[in-house]
């Protein structure tokens, strides 16, 4: 099927999420711009370069009833490098904790660089709600706020939101709500009217009283004939309606079940298994956990480096465990470093003791690094040919991609001491042996196909797409975000595998709207029936993960993609454990790893 076809069901059917892109918290040690600045250059009038910073203007941390929108609309703005405000930059808004929604969500910067949504109305039940102001590739804005309780009581939801299922069967728990007075005491007796409203499936015993405890549940809640999104809302006289949400899987698929294994860890990034289960945790602002099978909390495995640059998307990044790691009991890393001649990214290979992480070799330096951490990419995995792969970023530059003497924007292939992988593709005079694959933009996921070991790489786009992609030695991925006058060119126009480049790879599936793909990994065993040798792939702004049918060459898709999760929670990294489980690292404040287990009855 054609890749880019291959997705319409992602910008229609899946409208309802939204599809942004954008890797980390702002902040990062970024300069005070404040508005008299910004004022200031404005009136000289420079012309805006590209735009490099976001920071909130105004409307954080507020505090109104539940079901309200806030009195002030959050405001963000969109600086260029100098500090000049951008105009015209698109900025999407989007609920990320408290359930709430938001009324104009996607908006263009004005002439001051300040984006801001019509409306944001909080959730209905008491407590923080969150909201996230995002422009793909640049760090995001948070807001925070507080819902009150409404004189009026609250309506919430109980149980059953966010879950998974077959098509055409029930999900396993019925949805219920409950219902309480300004007092905060049960309402009995009140009518609840369950309707589903997308995915087509239907409703049992809809029209249901409040019990004592002022609960109501439908009888059951089946869902459509259709694999995809599906919707039911909750309705009462005098409150605001409730929306719960669920997936549809196919009868032959699994139903996956997400659990939190991990908690309160801040900014996970990657995590890598030891050959016992111990798992290994990278957190971006420079510390890795460990924990054991037989551990219920993780420990502290290293403390920040001293040299470590943690700002905007870099920082301790990928880990990668070596194969032989019983005779050589190597852990790899992909950071940024304060060199010498200044920042940029490394791989840096520790010894591992149980106890700690020593013995610090750099492996590989001189990985391109981007102003403010932009773009730096920093997947590592080793292939089934027991070399290091390495997956960096064009660092927001408008030539780095296809320069083959630079290292950013690159898939590299290593040895385990850093020396250019046997077999590695001649690609001229001048060219970095270390590089296999030209002309990414920010691959932040690479995975090996069980059996043939063919490597795919997932690569989060610019504002049209995000890509999954078959490597080949020597290929390119066709990222050219040169607009002629060597300006950065990477959010508006440049295609991320444009066919005018000189053997450019085209991909395998596209995703239309860019939604921040991630992490990615094969599934392997019985236990994922029908998904069994399917790609996994996680996504940042979609809160979700794809599964991905792919055919015998790697060149496309056998069969449909299907959401496997949704999540409403950023997905960073997507791993494969050594017990066939799945664990996910949750880019969140706090942050936490889920493990997810499928169920195929």
């Amino acid at each position: 099927m054609d890749a880019r076809r291959g997705t319409a069901w992602v910008a229609g059917t899946l409208g309802l999420w939204l599809a942004c892109d954008g890797n980390e918290p702002a902040g990062g040690g970024l300069p005070d711009l404040g508005s008299g600045r910004s004022e200031a250059r404005r009136d000289a009038g420079p012309t805006p370069g590209a735009p490099v910073i976001t920071e909130p203007v105004d409307g954080n941390d507020q505090q109104v009833a539940v079901d309200s929108p806030v009195p002030v609309p959050p405001r963000m703005r969109v600086l260029d490098a100098e500090g000049v405000p951008v105009p015209g930059v698109e900025v999407t808004f989007s609920v990320t904790e408290g359930g709430g929604r938001v009324e104009g969500a996607r908006v263009q910067t004005d002439g001051d660089g300040v984006a801001s949504p019509v409306a944001w109305v909080l959730g209905s039940t008491p407590g923080p709600n969150r909201l996230v102001g995002e422009v793909p590739g640049l760090a995001p804005v948070f807001f925070d706020a507080t819902g009150l309780p409404d004189a009026r009581g609250q309506f919430v939801i109980e149980r059953g939101d966010h879950q998974s299922g077959r098509v055409a069967a029930p999900l396993e728990v019925p949805p219920s709500v409950r219902l309480e007075d300004g007092d905060g005491q049960p309402v009995s007796g009140r009518e609840v009217v369950f309707e589903v409203v997308l995915g087509g499936g239907q409703v049992e015993q809809g029209t249901v009283r409040t019990d004592d405890r002022g609960r109501a549940a439908v009888g059951a809640w089946i869902l459509g004939p259709e694999p995809g999104p599906q919707g039911l809302v909750a309705r009462t006289e005098g409150m605001p309606e409730l929306r719960f949400e669920a997936v549809a899987v196919a009868a032959d698929a699994p139903v996956l079940v997400a659990e939190p294994w991990i908690t309160g860890i801040g900014a996970p990034w990657d995590l890598a298994f030891l050959p016992d289960g111990t798992v290994l945790v990278t957190e971006r602002t420079g510390r890795i956990r460990v924990m054991g099978p037989d551990e219920t909390e993780p420990r502290v495995l290293l403390a920040p480096q001293a040299d470590l640059r943690s700002q905007g998307q870099s920082g301790l990044l990928g880990v990668a465990v070596d194969p032989d790691f019983a005779t050589e009991p190597f852990v790899y890393v992909f950071m940024a470093v304060n060199g010498p001649d200044g920042p940029e990214n490394r791989v840096r290979r520790f010894r591992y003791t149980g106890d700690g992480l020593v013995q610090p070799r750099d492996i590989l330096t001189g990985i391109t690094w981007g102003a403010n951490g932009a773009h730096s990419g920093g997947r590592i995995r080793f292939g089934p040919e027991g070399y290091l792969w390495v997956t960096t970023g064009d660092t927001r530059s408008p030539t780095v991609p296809q320069d083959v003497t630079e290292l950013g924007g690159k898939v590299l292939r290593i040895t385990r001491d850093g020396a250019p992988a046997p077999g590695n593709p001649d690609l001229g005079p001048g060219a970095r042996p270390e590089i296999y694959f030209v002309g990414v933009r920010n691959v932040q996921g690479i995975a090996f196909r069980p059996g043939s070991g063919m490597p795919f790489i997932c690569e989060h786009g610019p504002n049209q797409d995000d890509e999954v992609t078959r490597l080949v030695p020597g290929g390119n991925g066709g990222w050219n975000p040169n607009d002629g006058n060597g300006n950065y060119n990477g959010y508006t126009g440049a295609l991320m595998s444009d066919p005018s480049i000189e053997g450019v790879v085209p991909p395998t599936w596209v995703l239309s709207d860019s939604s921040g793909m991630c992490g990615c990994d094969f599934l392997v065993g019985s236990q994922w029936g029908a998904w069994d040798q399917g790609l996994l792939v996680g996504l940042l702004a979609g809160t979700r993960a794809v599964h991905l049918p792919l055919d015998a060459a790697g060149t496309g898709l056998r069969g449909s993609p299907s959401v496997a999760l949704d999540t409403r929670a950023r997905l960073r990294s997507v791993v494969m454990g050594p017990d066939g489980l799945v664990y996910v690292a949750v880019d969140a404040n706090p942050g936490a790893v889920w493990r997810v287990r499928p169920r195929l009855r």
